[in-house]
């Protein structure tokens, strides 16, 4: 029986929200099995999973999207696009810390930044000034600001070393470990998987060595 894909049964591996984000697909490297946001329905659930945006504005967007499918499903292309692009720009920092990162992707991340910058605003708050994201209860990019900031902070405030790439499906994460020596996204699951290929593969290996 095959596993069960949803936003409810989503993995949050990535240990910050711009990776959750980037892993709302089964995989980036081999046969991507699943895409969880197969509609802007699908966005708001996971927002709601990872608890960003207020119920208030999660409803409103829903409404709006479903008023006008045709802008919802725009906004759900353009979305998904701008996943492709972080998933891209995260790999080359995983990879040599964006020394060979293509041009265009830089400056694709640098103008979603921008925007996502541009909407900050600084509010009263118990313990002083609070930075948050204006709210716009019609943007149907409005998880992507969040994204991007997300983006922002894990760049400007996390080691560039624990930035890294799923060795088995390439899901982006943050390693949080103290030894910096994590290979997988989930040991459970991705890391069984690679190590059960490479034994089958080295198993393989051995018995063609033997009827050479």
């Amino acid at each position: 029986m095959s596993k069960e894909r949803s936003i409810a049964t989503l993995p949050l591996d990535g240990g910050a929200l711009c990776f959750h984000f980037i892993n709302t697909v089964n995989a980036w490297r081999g046969i991507n099995l699943h895409e969880y946001l197969g509609s802007y329905k699908d966005v708001i659930a996971w927002c709601e999973k990872v608890d960003i945006l207020e119920d208030a504005q999660r409803q409103a967007l829903l409404q709006y999207a479903a008023k006008d499918e045709a802008t919802a499903g725009t906004a759900l292309q353009q979305l998904k696009k701008y996943r492709k692009m972080l998933y891209q720009f995260f790999s080359g920092i995983a990879e040599d810390d964006g020394a060979t990162l293509a041009p265009g992707v830089l400056e694709k991340f640098n103008k979603a930044l921008t925007g996502a910058l541009s909407r900050l605003q600084f509010i009263p708050a118990d313990q002083g000034l609070q930075a948050t994201l204006k709210q716009d209860y019609t943007d149907l990019m409005a998880p992507l600001w969040i994204v991007m900031k997300s983006a922002y902070d894990v760049l400007t405030t996390a080691e560039h070393v624990r930035i890294k790439e799923c060795a088995t499906c390439g899901w982006i994460f943050l390693d949080l470990t103290k030894n910096n020596k994590k290979r997988w996204c989930s040991p459970t699951s991705c890391g069984t998987a690679d190590k059960s290929r490479r034994y089958y593969q080295r198993k393989k290996e051995q018995s063609e060595e033997e009827l050479k």
